[in-house]
């Protein structure tokens, strides 16, 4: 039988995750992602998936807000 001690949740570990995972992506892969999901949201419209455009359309603004906090909050490293 063995214990094992589970440390409590915190929101330090969250932030230190997610800053490993977004600095290994070059801040440019984040603008090119809202650009291509603007260019695919205006192909899904012109070919009448209206409502799949409306989604792919709301993607661009969440990719230039994860560019923007990862610059504010590590201005140094880039």
């Amino acid at each position: 039988m063995s214990s094992k001690v589970e440390m409590p949740f915190r929101t330090e570990d969250a932030q230190e995750q997610y800053f490993q995972v977004t600095d290994a992506v070059p801040a440019q892969v984040w603008y090119w992602a809202a650009v291509s999901s603007i260019v695919a949201s205006a192909m899904m419209f012109l070919m009448n998936k209206k409502d799949w455009a409306i989604f792919v359309g709301q993607w661009p603004p969440a990719f230039l807000l994860f560019a923007i906090f990862h610059k504010i909050l590590r201005p140094s490293s880039r």
